[in-house]
Order: structure tokens, then C-alpha cells, then sequence
């Protein structure tokens, strides 16, 4: 009897995918996540959530750069908080 390949029977996404804890949303890593670029790295958004899925740091940064990226983390914190307010008043 041949051996038989285990994944074949289940939906395996390949190494590439990431996946947003938050929602759910699968994709490669290339897919339809939103890539932001900032002097400390790369941050991948999910295109439903707008969760931050991960982010690829550069090596580098000084201390301008890090203040820098503290305002738009609580720019990114506050945009967030009003999205999530906006969809609630206006969901039915």
C-alpha cells in the first residue's frame, strides 16, 4: 500500500500565509494585506480588521525614529478606537 499524504485530506494553507487573529483572514504574505512602511520596519494590517498582523523590523532607528513611530502607534491606537465606535453606533 503506498503511503498517503495526511495534509491531502485537510486544507492546508502553505508556509507563506499569515492569518489574522482577530477575524480570521487568511492570505500569503504577499496577498491583500495592507503593508505600512515606517523607518522602524514593515507592519502588515488585515484588510478586514485592520488588526496588525506583524511587523518586520529594520535594524535602523535612533532615538528620533522611536519617538517618531510612538506618535503614530497612538495616532494608529486612536484612528482604531474610532473606527471600532463608528461601526458600532452604525451597525443595526
Amino acid at each position: 500500500m503506498p503511503p498517503t499524504d495526511t495534509r491531502a485530506g485537510r486544507d492546508v494553507p502553505p508556509k507563506a500565509t499569515l492569518f489574522c487573529p482577530d477575524c480570521g483572514h487568511r492570505s500569503r504574505y504577499d496577498g491583500d494585506w495592507v503593508v505600512v512602511e515606517r523607518r522602524n520596519g514593515t507592519h502588515y494590517r488585515c484588510p478586514d480588521c485592520h488588526e496588525q498582523i506583524t511587523t518586520r523590523t529594520s535594524r535602523a532607528g535612533g532615538p528620533s525614529s522611536r519617538l517618531l513611530d510612538s506618535y503614530w502607534q497612538a495616532w494608529d491606537h486612536g484612528i482604531r478606537a474610532w473606527h471600532g465606535l463608528l461601526q458600532r453606533l452604525l451597525s443595526p
